[in-house]
């Protein structure tokens, strides 16, 4: 989060100066004669990290130092080279974002990298200077409302670098002037750190706080620390922004071992080791979320105003010939699901529209353009739902795919997008048109069971939203196919997806050309099915419909089975041949997290060749999870004379599996992973010779 310095700030300047230089004279050293450490025997003899075997490089120490008065932030990072992959360290990226406040009396943060120095040590404690110059590399450029942004990166390379080197480097993060940013430390990542330090010196200036109408005053942190770890604030001579002694932070750990990485995992930045800052106007989290909320509720009640009578007008002709509350919200929610969602086609920028001389600042200019940000698009939703007289709501929700919604760190930072809900027929629905496609009466699922900020008739409050049932997120794979005296097999093969799979598709298509969509779809298909088998895509309906089922048809041929002499082993179900253990660990540190329960239905049925019979079938298998049942496998093969079919369901209904539970949750897998990797046995009048091959699960 950034605090702009209001023109209400003032310089405190008695003392000002002499602090300063306390507060930063070690800081600043580091850029004279004793730039970079020394390195000790021990660390240029090192070979391997004990307890990590294989890490390919370790961190030996890390800083990182924020001086707000002197708006910059100093950063140093020292790393021992342990493996080849490791050398890839040597290939470092800066990432930041540098705004800019559009048609504003400032320039924005203008934030810069600047400074970087470097060097490589060899283990013969031979060092190769950097004598190179990064550059600098944009990402993506946007904007969100009256800001500019650039998503950048500053790139350099380090010298010579081979196992066992020690590479560091030192970089300063600068700000505007009128800037300043409370820091993050991140203290966990991917590798071992053996020793970490940190150090803020918030500023002296007077920061002032609009929407709660008074000076901010205090400093509020949430942290995930190891044990034993302590923030440790020290007084410094000259005034801070409370009015009494200005403080610097400070913290300094130890032995930290990298991130766990595990499938289905929890997004890392909800669990993992941090501290996060914040400038704070309040005297609780309660009374900040209170404020807060007040004030964003107000921007969102003025955007979405259902007076303006273009509006009225435009709900009118949307709703006429609807008969109930629930029939117009339905025909509201199609007019908005068709318009531009600029999040999925290209950001217009603010310079574009005035130069059309048009200005988005409340729904009626979105209805107008017939296009806006997703944001937007919900804030209209709710706009018109209101003017059709229902009750409708906004609520600010994170994308759990990424993160999840803290209270106790005092920052809107935490949210991503916002939703709807509307109060039909005395009940609440939720609805997610800022989600390109996303089903009526449905949210996308990185919105669903999360916790977020919702405006409520007495003002805001904290809510949860509801996540659908597995029913609603459906994958059906049916394949009619038919087989030769050769083995080989050719036919048509139907996938069709309802729900968050649909969903997935839709939105991959609207943000790449139909070659793409169909080289994914190709792909997603042969990563199922045996080696070496021809995919094509044939037909893609429904790709726009967001209401119904997305189809897409495949023609395939190739090999399926294995022969042995005159029998061939053909996988019991073709969707999962290639099916590999989903969970091999027998521990597990970190809770198994699902993007949302489902349903998994296959249908294979081939016809064999008169030459071939079938032989022997596995015998049914249904498999259960939990009390009551969270998850459920049922598979069967039914045999006839002249052809054989599969059918195969995999439901499992929930999205967190606590790690006490991960030992039941694994047997549950392994038993019909096992299962799926069974065969069917085909006689044949002559030895099959050519055209199967190996499945690959064998």
């Amino acid at each position: 989060m950034q605090s702009k310095l209001s023109s209400r700030s003032t310089w405190r300047v008695a003392g000002l100066l002499a602090a300063t230089m306390a507060i930063v004279l070690s800081a600043t050293a580091a850029y004279g004669a004793d730039t970079f450490q020394k390195p000790t025997k021990e660390e240029l003899e090192m070979k391997s990290l004990p307890g990590f075997p294989g890490a390919a490089a370790v961190v030996l120490f890390r800083e990182e130092i924020t001086k707000d008065d002197l708006h910059e932030v100093l950063h140093y990072e020292r790393i021992k080279i342990l493996t080849e992959e490791g050398k890839n360290y040597a290939n470092v990226s800066i990432g930041f974002v540098r705004t800019s406040d559009i048609g504003a009396d400032y320039s924005g943060d203008q934030k810069t990298i600047e400074d970087v120095i470097g060097r490589t040590i060899h283990a013969d404690g031979t060092i190769i200077p950097f004598t190179g110059k990064p550059y600098l590399k944009t990402e993506s450029k946007g904007q969100t409302k009256d800001i500019g942004f650039a998503i950048q990166e500053k790139v350099f390379t380090l010298p010579d670098v081979e196992v066992g080197s020690i590479i560091e480097y030192r970089y300063a993060t600068r700000f505007a002037d009128n800037i300043v940013e409370e820091p993050q430390w991140i203290i966990q990542g991917d590798l071992y750190v053996r020793q970490a330090h940190y150090m803020w010196a918030p500023t002296t200036h007077e920061l002032y706080d609009p929407e709660a109408n008074s000076p901010v005053n205090s400093i509020t942190w949430f942290p995930i620390l190891p044990a034993g770890a302590k923030i440790e604030t020290h007084e410094v001579p000259v005034t801070g922004i409370s009015g009494g002694p200005s403080r610097t932070y400070d913290l300094t750990v130890k032995d930290i071992p990298p991130s766990v990485h595990e499938e289905f995992q929890p997004p890392t930045a909800s669990y993992s080791y941090r501290v996060l800052f914040n400038f704070t106007a309040y005297r609780s989290t309660a009374e900040y979320w209170q404020a807060k909320g007040k004030a964003w509720s107000k921007r969102v009640d003025q955007f979405a105003d259902p007076h303006k009578q273009e509006l009225i007008e435009a709900v009118q002709t949307a709703t006429a010939g609807a008969n109930s509350q629930e029939d117009k919200l339905k025909k509201i929610y199609a007019l908005v699901m068709s318009l531009e969602n600029t999040k999925f086609t290209r950001a217009h920028e603010s310079a574009e529209d005035r130069a059309e001389g048009r200005k988005v600042s409340t729904a009626v200019d979105v209805l107008a353009l017939k296009r806006g940000s997703s944001t937007q698009l919900t804030e209209l939703f709710i706009a018109m739902a209101r003017a059709a007289g229902m009750k409708a709501y906004a609520m600010y929700v994170p994308d759990r795919s990424k993160d999840l919604f803290t209270p106790q760190w005092l920052s809107f930072s935490q949210f991503d997008d916002v939703i709807a809900v509307v109060n039909v027929g005395g009940k609440e629905q939720f609805f997610d048109p800022g989600a390109r496609y996303c089903p009526y009466e449905h949210l996308a699922w990185q919105h669903t069971f999360v916790r977020g900020l919702r405006q409520t008739d007495s003002g805001t409050d904290f809510g949860v939203t509801p996540g659908d049932l597995y029913t609603a997120n459906k994958t059906s794979r049916v394949a009619n196919l038919v087989m030769d005296a050769h083995g080989e097999i050719s036919g048509g093969i139907d996938l069709t997806f309802a729900g968050s799979p649909a969903l997935n598709w839709r939105q991959l298509a609207l943000r790449s050309d139909m070659a793409a969509v169909k080289h994914d779809l190709r792909l997603t298909l042969e990563n199922m099915l045996p080696a070496n088998m021809e995919v094509k895509v044939d037909t893609i309906d429904n790709l726009a419909d967001y209401e119904l089922p997305l189809k897409v048809h495949f023609t395939v041929k190739g090999a399926a089975g294995t022969p042995t002499g005159k029998r061939l082993m053909v996988p019991l179900d073709l969707f999962v041949s290639r099916e590999r253990a989903t969970f091999p660990s027998e521990k597990r540190e970190q809770a198994v997290y699902f993007h949302f329960p489902l349903i998994i239905q296959d249908a294979l049925r081939i016809k064999l060749p008169k030459e071939m019979t079938v032989e022997a079938v596995p015998d049914q298998a249904a498999l259960g999870l939990g009390t009551p049942k969270m998850a459920g496998y049922n598979i069967t093969v039914t045999k006839e004379a002249d052809s054989f079919t599969t059918r195969r369901d995999y439901v499992f209904g929930s999205v967190v599996i606590l790690p006490a539970d991960y030992a039941g949750l694994r047997t549950f897998y392994s038993q019909f992973e096992s299962k799926d990797k069974e065969s069917v046995v085909l006689k044949t009048d002559v030895a099959v010779t050519a055209g199967a091959s190996a499945p690959a699960n064998q």
